[in-house]
């Protein structure tokens, strides 16, 4: 079952000719239910691009994003803003977590803002902060605890609501190696327990290996992607290729074995 299907996505900044930059360039892509797909590319190859138009957090300018079989072009924003609150859950770099908020009411902020039952916000807060292990922490302010911490707590935002889709976009671009590897555990955690499907853009192959399938796009467009294995540590080393060729001339992509 497809969660998301994106099919000739194009989008160009700019209005006139002379000036205009195709950030992405007729892209196509489908996300299975309980994939974890890592998006990767050069600096300025539209990876983050391509995330705000599959998130609906920027519109195409050519083609279309479906999810769980809706066309999300044809909604208003007043439908697109509630569906968007229902069925995705957003992790980014910058935690994007409300100083003036405990750690507990911003995990609850997306139940609260779609007035969900009290008893049933507890029961979710209470399931989702045992197994991202932030029990301790929830009644803290954002100063008070880690960055590894914080990323837990957005991550725990994003799926109290158990979207259909969670956005991630460089989740771990601020955080030590160790922060790192626990935020990463806890996705992988989501994914093989609770059969999340996340899509997660990074630049780093350590965080990428944690996926099981990673996109990679230079100029916009979709050069190759490769799928793991059994092991994660042929598989980074799979991702190191890549993003060494990605550096160099593309036409070398078809000598990627993987």
């Amino acid at each position: 079952m497809n969660v998301l299907k994106a099919e000739n996505l194009s989008k160009i900044y700019g209005k006139r000719s002379s000036l205009q930059v195709k950030a992405i360039d007729n892209i196509s892509l489908t996300v299975k239910k309980g994939e974890f797909i890592g998006v990767m590319g050069p600096s300025g190859s539209g990876k983050t691009t391509l995330l705000h138009l599959l998130s609906t957090i920027d519109s195409p300018t050519s083609g279309s994003v479906e999810i769980n079989g809706k066309q999300i072009s044809s909604m208003t924003d007043g439908k697109l803003a509630k569906f968007r609150r229902r069925e995705m859950g957003f992790v980014f770099q910058d935690f994007n977590l409300l100083d003036t908020l405990t750690i507990e009411e911003n995990i609850l902020l997306p139940m609260t803002l779609d007035h969900q039952k009290i008893r049933d916000m507890e029961k979710r807060l209470m399931d989702v902060s045992r197994k991202l292990e932030i029990e301790s922490i929830l009644k803290k302010r954002t100063y008070e605890v880690s960055g590894g911490q914080m990323q837990r707590a957005a991550i725990a935002r994003a799926i109290i609501h158990d979207p259909s889709i969670i956005f991630a976009d460089e989740p771990t671009g601020n955080l030590d190696s160790r922060s790192s590897e626990q935020v990463m555990e806890s996705f992988q955690m989501l994914h093989e327990e609770q059969e999340a499907t996340i899509l997660m853009v990074t630049h780093d192959p350590f965080a990428a290996s944690f996926c099981e399938r990673i996109v990679f796009i230079k100029d916009g467009r979709i050069y190759t992607e490769i799928y793991r294995g059994d092991n994660r540590q042929s598989f980074f080393q799979d991702i190191l290729n890549v993003m060494s060729i990605l550096g160099g001339n593309t036409d070398d992509f078809q000598t990627v074995r993987v």
